[in-house]
């Protein structure tokens, strides 16, 4: 029953809400009024910018509905009753593409999905299409809003594949930013059509995509994010193609996406050349091949020049080379000038023989001419004092390359490239081509091999992978494809430390296995995460590849190199807004183009694979930039632990890889983030693996990226960290655990580790807070306190502000919801008018400080704007030490205020099944006890007057009313009998110390 303080009857349950389109999909949502709390859907955001023209072939619908006579692009917005909303030209599958229907109330028949939020619209005016007729304005006042709407065209028969032309005409109006386009999706493979920004003329957009068996539908969605101005669309047509086809969707950064259909083949080809021309009438030949894929619909020419037209074609041959069938000419028109979105230097330094191969592609923007320098490994490390010049390349290029003779080359193993006046920009060490290229370099084996002969860590671990591998494909709970190629990788890593022939050819057998069972290669997935399943295999099949190459026999190299082609000619046109909106902050960043990083570095140079000197530097600019951005310098990951677990698990082979292959552009960036101090300050040593919760990590589940951690952890925290590693993750671990195992580290007990380990985390960019008392057991007290103070996307932890995490003598008293956003008994937080805060990434740390000698401090919050309150702040002092008889103290002050009555709820939510009472008082205070076998919290609620005390599933709350609430709540935890308190007004005594609810910024704690 509720217990009710002076004003009784306040209680009652939680309606929760939260901001709209929030979440992994949906991106950061900024909206002003509370909205029911839902999953988020499926629906990110979109790519943009200049944009090439493309020329359908002749059979396709004519360009315009009738004669242009200019645009008009202001108008009064068209208001009318349509006729029923209907595809209105035979052939094309779109309703109202034309968009010629509107409602009396604005809303646009046949285009009922609105994804519009903050300052975005999508209306239809008056005389703004290209022929003077109606169109569709996309405007987005605000980058941080959106503007978009789509619909989904019926898969006309989806037990086979299926092939749609989707063309429309596009006008960028003072359109800055990312740009406008349009996205289908929830087919099989996402695509980006005529992304386009600045200020144009009207254009053509056109794409062939091809609907995997299953999917139900192609979906269209028309968008404007990340940019202002506004975007023109008329005349939108999809039409079911049902000859031998290839499309070409030009892209804005030089790239043309490729995908092709051959309906009327009886058999299926097992090979397709990709030929191109200037000569609209040419005939595909060898002087024309620009590349040859085995069994895929799809490849990426990136090896385009702008302000050029190309005709394509494309070649079905059966396993003799024989050929099947030539598709019809696609002609596409380059733009004038490629967006150049490049934000990272990259150098690399490849052995050619007796000589070698360097390469640079620089930073859009670079300016000037560049020179390149080479020497002894120093020069690898940007000191150049004994380093030669060996080239000067011209001014106003960003790209560029150079191959040395050996003469040349006089056995220089650093380089670097620099700027006219000697900034030291990009820098590589020679690698070679030989196999294994990564991961088993240097001392590697050896220091595995002597390891795994004597008792201890390495050797468990060796024998677990040993175990796993012999149990076969049940070891290996993950999805087709990628359950076999984790398995090859495994065997891999068996082979180079052992050199024992059958795990060679194991390998070998489960990559191929592996190219037969992946989903989405082989046509059998179409839903939207097909590009991350896809790149989960690739990792380790990269790895698999590397490590097993020399027990295999050359016919062996050329299939699977043939399996690791179809999975690369798949990722490499792969869209979706979460891996190429700027900043690239979302895991799909880590994950899509991580694990094709990684492929790239394994297979380049070998058989049909060149040195990927284009590919390369695009990869390690995208995850360059996914560290720079989702990654504070204390190794905060909005998404939360699982996702920092999963996104890196997949990109830090590729990102070490990358360091293996001698560029030097990700190893600072991947050693910056302090993950293991994140880490340590996060997991616990409880038995059921209990973490520190926020964004939307699990309550329970391990450690993240342990053996990964080996290879950037702080010199200073590696022996703390190796100590904790041993005992919450042990023999349990993977390959990567025995490959950056830190062997000759003695472990350090971090209650003797550095102040990093010891001291409390405070990151004020993200505003999360992390507090341990020592690193021992299960008893161990740790806490996190959140405050959102930005925002990017991916998944952004709903409900975040003035979020409590509390775990201590192996229970968790204070818990958050994860992904079950919907179910509001799981979270610890403040409620208004039972809702969590409508608005994310908009708190401010007013103060922030640690307690010396233990590892509790304070903080200040600010939570108003993400309230969208007057006032919302907390103060709070995590202090630590044991007091009078409790293990460690939480003083907590939340004030809340506003112009308007509100219902004010704190709410704490522990773990199931611990009991819960409350109502008894303590001079004057109110207290509630949490129990679980002889564990106990115990709170005191100070000035209780007003308020309402109940429970509802599992979750206690004090309750208030009223246009200003405070809640000054003292929570003490600890074992054995709870103590007893003094109160005095807004004062606590606990034993011999004082917290005072209203000064907690003058709080001191005594040494001890």
């Amino acid at each position: 029953m509720p217990r009710a303080f002076a004003e009784p009857g306040l209680g009652g349950g939680l309606d929760l809400y939260r901001g709209e389109g929030e979440g992994e999909a949906g991106g950061p949502a900024i909206v002003r009024a509370r909205t029911p709390l839902s999953p988020s859907p499926s629906s990110p955001s979109e790519s943009r910018r200049p944009h090439g023209v493309i020329m359908p072939r002749a059979t396709s619908a004519p360009l315009l509905r009738a004669a242009v006579v200019g645009a008009a692009v202001a108008g009064s917005l068209a208001v009318s009753v349509p006729a029923p909303a209907c595809a209105e030209t035979t052939g094309n599958l779109i309703v109202n593409g034309d968009f010629e229907q509107v409602s009396a109330d604005g809303s646009i028949p046949g285009w009922p999905q609105s994804e519009n939020r903050g300052t975005g619209r999508a209306t239809i005016v008056d005389g703004a299409g290209p022929d003077g007729s109606r169109a569709l304005a996309l405007d987005l006042g605000d980058a941080d809003g959106k503007a978009a709407i789509g619909q989904d065209v019926p898969n006309v028969a989806p037990s086979t594949f299926q092939a749609y032309r989707i063309t429309f005409d596009e006008r960028a109006v003072g359109l800055d930013g990312y740009g406008g386009d349009l996205w289908a999706r929830n087919f099989g493979q996402d695509a980006v059509v005529g992304r386009l920004t600045g200020d144009t003329g009207w254009r053509r957009a056109s794409a062939v995509v091809l609907a995997r068996p299953g999917a139900p539908a192609v979906n269209l969605l028309l968008a404007l994010e990340q940019s202002t101005g506004r975007l023109l669309v008329d005349n939108v047509r999809v039409e079911h193609v049902t000859d031998d086809t290839v499309g070409a969707d030009v892209q804005p950064t030089g790239q043309v996406q490729l995908t092709w259909y051959f309906p009327g083949l009886g058999t299926t080809p097992a090979v397709y050349e990709v030929h191109r021309s200037t000569d609209p009438d040419f005939t595909p030949g060898t002087e024309n091949l620009i590349g040859r894929v085995p069994r895929a619909w799809t490849m990426e020419d990136s090896a385009v020049a702008p302000d050029r037209t190309y005709t394509y074609k494309v070649v079905a041959l059966d396993a003799d080379g024989n050929k099947l069938a030539t598709s019809a000419p696609e002609t596409a028109t380059m733009p004038s000038s490629f967006l150049d979105e490049q934000r990272v230097d990259v150098l690399t330094a490849t052995q050619t023989g007796k000589g070698a191969r360097l390469d640079w592609r620089l930073a859009a923007g670079s300016k000037g001419p560049v020179k390149v320098y080479a020497g002894g490994p120093e020069v690898a490390d940007g000191r150049l004092g004994k380093a030669r010049k060996i080239l000067t390349e011209g001014a106003r290029k960003t790209s560029g390359a150079v191959t040395l003779t050996e003469k040349e080359l006089k056995g220089a193993t650093g380089f670097a490239v620099t700027s006219e006046h000697g900034r030291v920009l990009a820098t590589a060490t020679l690698a070679g081509l030989q196999h294994p290229r990564t991961g088993f370099t240097g001392d590697r084996t050896a220091r595995i091999r002597a390891a795994i002969q004597q008792p201890g860590i390495p050797r468990s671990t060796y024998g677990s992978i040993v175990n796993r591998v012999a149990k076969g494909l049940p070891g290996y709970n993950y999805a087709p494809g990628e359950a076999q190629a984790t398995w090859a990788r495994d065997a891999a890593f068996l082979y180079q430390v052992g050199q024992d022939p059958a795990y060679a050819q194991l390998a070998y057998e489960q990559v191929i296995a592996a190219g037969d069972t992946m989903r989405f290669i082989n046509g059998t997935g179409y839903s939207g995460s097909t590009a991350l399943e896809t790149a989960n295999a690739a990792a380790p099949l990269a790895s698999a590849y590397d490590w097993a190459y020399n027990g295999w026999t050359p016919d062996q190299r050329t299939k699977a190199q043939q399996v690791l082609q179809r999975v690369a000619a798949y990722l490499e046109v792969s869209y979706h807004p979460n891996t190429d909106l700027p900043k690239h902050y979302s895991n799909w960043t880590a994950v899509v183009r991580g694990g094709e990083l990684a492929l790239r570095i394994a297979t380049r140079g070998d058989g049909p694979f060149d040195l990927a000197e284009r590919r390369i530097p695009y990869l390690v600019d995208a995850v360059g930039q996914h560290l720079d951005n989702a990654y504070s310098d204390l190794g905060f990951d909005q998404e939360g632990l699982d996702y920092l677990s999963y996104g890196l698990g997949v990109a830090g082979p590729g990102v070490n890889g990358s360091i293996d292959a001698g560029i030097g552009a990700l190893e600072e960036k991947w050693r910056r983030p302090d993950f293991a101090a994140d880490v340590l300050h996060s997991v616990s040593a409880q038995p059921d693996n209990a973490r520190v919760q926020w964004g939307v990590t699990t309550r329970t589940g391990g450690e993240p990226i342990p053996g990964l951690i080996f290879s950037q952890v702080p010199a200073d925290e590696k022996a703390a960290y190796l100590w904790q590693y041993e005992k919450t993750v042990g023999a349990s671990s993977d390959v990567w655990a025995l490959l950056y195992y830190p062997y000759g580290t003695a472990a350090q007990d971090p209650d003797q580790g550095p102040p990093s380990v010891r001291g409390a985390l405070l990151d004020d960019r993200p505003g999360s807070y992390l507090f341990r008392n020592r690193y021992q057991d299960a008893d161990d007290v740790l806490v996190g306190l959140q405050n959102r103070n930005d925002l990017h996307t991916g998944w952004n932890g709903v409900g975040d502000t003035f979020a409590l995490s509390l775990l201590g003598q192996d229970v968790t008293w204070a818990q958050q919801p994860a992904k079950s956003t919907s179910s509001p008994e799981l979270f610890s937080k403040p409620f208004v008018d039972g809702k969590v805060e409508p608005v994310s990434g908009k708190g401010k740390t007013l103060r922030a400080q640690a307690y010396a000698g233990q590892g509790g401090g304070f903080v200040s919050l600010d939570g108003s704007a993400n309230y969208q309150l007057v006032k919302a702040r907390r103060d709070a002092v995590v202090d630590l030490r044991a007091v009078g008889g409790a293990d460690s103290v939480i003083a907590v002050h939340d004030s809340f205020a506003d112009s308007a009555a509100h219902t004010y709820t704190w709410q704490l939510a522990p773990e199931p099944g611990t009991a819960i009472t409350y109502g008894a008082t303590e001079s004057g205070s109110a207290t509630f006890l949490f129990k679980k076998g002889d564990a106990w919290l115990k709170g005191w609620v100070l000035n209780p007057e007003g308020t309402v005390l109940s429970s509802d599933k599992g979750a206690f709350k004090v309750t208030r009313t009223g246009t200003a609430a405070d809640f000054r709540i003292v929570l003490a935890v600890g074992k054995g009998t709870p103590p007893v308190a003094t109160a005095d007004g807004g004062r606590l005594t606990l034993g011999g110390t004082t917290y005072d609810l209203d000064h907690l910024d003058g709080y001191a704690p005594a040494a001890g």
